[in-house]
């Protein structure tokens, strides 16, 4: 905690400066979707934003012990919330804002929309999509939150099918040009903008965190509680990935064949794991490897397509049937 510690003066003021910027937690500020194909809805971004910077600063302060600034914290990020939806949100159409994809990305990532507001603005996110012909208009951050967004809300197979396209604007658009690295715009560039940049990088992250599944559990601390949770989309038989985190590797490998579906987990020590395998059904999974024998996995509960594992760490493998 010294580091949150030592900035914690200069994050305030920070704070301070977005609270000085807004009208009733509405804050029009920003660059925007940077790079976004389409219009840029600056209120819609600039109030994400500080929701979001307000929201981690709660946690912050409730991390190092100082409930009052967390408890008023916590209740400034409500009303942010609350404005962004009271004042962004068409209940006709279920858009934020301008109802760019965008605009969508933001309201559904960063837990903006309500619970009663997130379908209609998912159903209004995928119309968009479906009218650029499943090909995206987001800029750098747009496009990283629809990415998670779209997967987390059971959208996963039109995650994929938006980054496994070939043709403009996408990743595959930059190979097919020739591309090496990644490039700073969609488009190609005549000495304007810069063609090794990690902007639309967060397709990487897309690819660890949910076609492999590996990622932090939400309260953890340098990886000592993982959570691997892949999807298996778009026809893929395999993936195979590792991250190397603070505390050592962490492996997550599956394929599908023959109707089949092998999962491999690796987790270094002191650490803990929820492994969620994905199911079909009601079918079996077999707990075919664990360190120790099989009683040093506990089969939590089933949940949305998963069975979900608590597990220490060692090398752990599943099996189950896959149709």
């Amino acid at each position: 905690t010294q580091l949150a510690e030592e900035q914690y003066p200069a994050a305030m003021r920070w704070i301070a400066l977005l609270q000085s910027k807004a009208a009733d937690g509405i804050l029009k500020n920003g660059i925007g979707d940077h790079e976004s194909l389409v219009e840029k809805d600056t209120t819609v971004s600039g109030t994400a934003f500080y929701y979001w910077n307000v929201a981690l600063m709660a946690r912050v302060a409730r991390m190092l012990g100082r409930a009052d600034d967390a408890t008023r914290l916590d209740g400034e990020a409500a009303a942010i919330a609350k404005a962004f939806d009271a004042k962004l949100y068409d209940p006709a159409t279920g858009r934020y804002g301008l109802g760019t994809q965008a605009c969508q990305a933001f309201a559904l990532y960063l837990g903006l929309a309500p619970e009663a507001h997130r379908q209609p603005a998912l159903d209004a996110l995928k119309a968009d999509i479906a009218a650029h012909g499943n090909a995206l208009t987001t800029g750098i951050f747009g496009t990283r939150f629809m990415l998670h967004a779209l997967t987390d809300m059971g959208e996963g197979e039109l995650a994929y099918k938006i980054a496994d396209r070939r043709e403009f604007p996408g990743w595959g658009h930059m190979i097919d040009q020739g591309a090496t690295t990644l490039w700073e715009h969609w488009e190609y560039s005549d000495n304007t903008f810069s063609h090794n940049h990690p902007m639309f990088g967060s397709v990487d992250e897309w690819f660890y965190r949910e076609l492999a599944g590996i990622q932090p559990a939400p309260d953890a601390v340098g990886f000592d509680k993982i959570i691997v949770k892949p999807h298996i989309l778009g026809g893929l038989t395999q993936v195979n990935a590792a991250y190397q985190s603070v505390r050592g590797p962490v492996v997550s490998n599956w394929t599908v064949k023959d109707q089949q579906l092998e999962m491999t987990v690796q987790t270094p020590a002191d650490t803990q794991a929820e492994i969620c395998v994905p199911v079909q059904g009601a079918a079996a999974v077999e707990v075919v490897q664990a360190p120790g024998g099989a009683a040093a996995v506990r089969a939590a509960r089933r949940e949305n397509g998963y069975a979900i594992f608590a597990a220490g760490p060692g090398n752990w493998s599943f099996h189950t049937v896959w149709k």
